[in-house]
């Protein structure tokens, strides 16, 4: 919910085509479910040099994708003496790897500029995916969640997105059983994601983490509430994201070929699937770190599968 973990980091791993690139430390953003500020300390950029050299170093060891994360992407740079941008790193790294697929993750709303938005439809190798946590729609919740934005203001957001990147694929986190969510107000949430607006949410129950001002409200959920009103709203996600997804039905595709299941099924991934979380796509041929073009004969839920 707040950000990367630590096993999504690292040095260039050959073991698969893809690999994750921290661009950045800490969080200034003190929601209030979360420890990360505490732990991580103040945002802190990392600089161009070291980030390219981690991407190119990952290029050399024969990874096809760099998948680019943080706790709040879209700050990259605004701490440097000379600030810089997102939209700059991005389109530093899409033009010197032009044969590496980039994806962000982890991109606050704040973070979706209109500079950020050309960078990702000029660049034919950069993902035109969007990881964008909105947590909740209500605006008391978010309010107390120490967060920005409205239900109106992240649907204006998703249009202002397609807008710019028609193909775009969209996901999101939200957070189920927050402190002071009635039942209405959850209602409310689902009706949101039942909009079909999201190509994959991610859902999860809200954790009463000690030490953080979150865990002192008043309106605690039941456990038992809380685990029911976030099954119900994955299943309102998956109902709404199925659709979706099945459109791509007939459409062609560049797929990164990652390898091949135990009865030696190959599968691999389109730029509309992010490692680990969005489902593959299956393959008739191909070699892993190949990306291969497919056209999409059918889906299951999040799965596709090419021919």
């Amino acid at each position: 919910v707040c950000g990367p973990s630590d096993n999504a980091a690292g040095g260039p791993q050959t073991a698969l085509p893809y690999a994750y690139v921290k661009i950045s430390d800490g969080c200034d953003r003190f929601c209030s479910y979360c420890t990360i500020p505490f732990i991580r300390g103040r945002y802190r950029s990392f600089p161009l040099e070291r980030v390219r050299a981690e991407v190119a170093a990952h290029a050399v060891a024969g990874v096809r994708e760099v998948v680019l994360i943080a706790q709040d992407t879209g700050r990259w740079g605004e701490d440097f003496e000379e600030p810089s941008t997102l939209a700059e790193l991005v389109s530093t790294l899409a033009e010197e790897f032009p044969d590496v697929w980039l994806r962000v993750m982890y991109l606050q709303p704040e973070g979706v500029t209109d500079d950020y938005l050309e960078a990702v439809a000029a660049h034919g190798n950069v993902c035109p995916y969007f990881d964008i946590p909105l947590q909740h729609v209500d605006e008391g919740v978010l309010r107390a969640m120490n967060r920005t934005g409205s239900r109106a203001e992240f649907e204006e957001l998703i249009e202002r997105i397609l807008s710019r990147v028609p193909d775009a694929t969209l996901r999101t986190t939200l957070i189920a059983g927050f402190p002071g969510e009635t039942e209405e107000l959850f209602e409310e949430l689902v009706d949101f994601v039942e909009e079909g607006l999201f190509d994959y949410v991610g859902v999860f129950p809200y954790s009463r983490e000690e030490g953080t001002r979150a865990a002192r409200l008043d309106g605690q959920v039941d456990e038992d509430e809380k685990a029911e009103r976030a099954q119900r709203l994955r299943d309102a996600a998956d109902a709404a994201s199925a659709p979706r997804v099945a459109e791509r039905v007939g459409r062609e595709m560049d797929v990164l070929v990652e390898g091949a299941e135990e009865d030696g099924q190959l599968y691999g991934r389109a730029m509309c699937q992010a490692p680990e979380v969005d489902g593959v796509t299956y393959l008739a041929a191909g070699e892993p770190g190949e990306v291969v073009r497919v056209r999409i004969a059918d889906t299951l839920l999040y799965e596709m599968e090419g021919e």
